[in-house]
């Protein structure tokens, strides 16, 4: 004998929808494959395009180094030291407050009361 909730089921689908149901789960199955196998088709022909531009396409030229042949120097004289006058001296600092002291032993040492002038103007040796 036959279950009530059996006899149910088959009352709803009989054989007729059973197999219109069938065929439509086997239709979208197979249409769901043709579109993975079309969409794999596309994505291959794309990669090979990009790879044959990327070989076809001409190396971008690099841009030439300036060939720079050194000046020839004469050898000069050697200079020699000339002294300045303090006034001078000073005047080598325009608009810069610079102070010139002489310490005991004669030698003299300039002063730049602002951070960052003596820096700016004197490279000690």
């Amino acid at each position: 004998m036959r279950s009530e909730k059996q006899q149910l089921i088959e009352d709803l689908l009989d054989d007729e929808s059973r197999r219109e149901a069938t065929l439509l789960a086997g239709v979208s199955s197979l249409r769901r494959r043709r579109h993975r196998r079309a969409a794999g088709r596309i994505v291959a022909a794309v990669i090979l395009a990009a790879v044959a531009g990327l070989i076809v396409q001409p190396p971008r030229p690099r841009p030439a180094l300036a060939k720079v042949s050194p000046a020839p120097t004469k050898v000069a004289a050697p200079l020699r030291a000339q002294s300045l006058t303090d006034e001078q001296l000073l005047s080598l600092f325009p608009n810069t407050p610079v102070g010139l002291a002489t310490l005991p032993n004669g030698k003299k040492l300039l002063l730049f009361p602002r951070k960052g002038d003596e820096a700016k103007f004197v490279s000690h040796l």
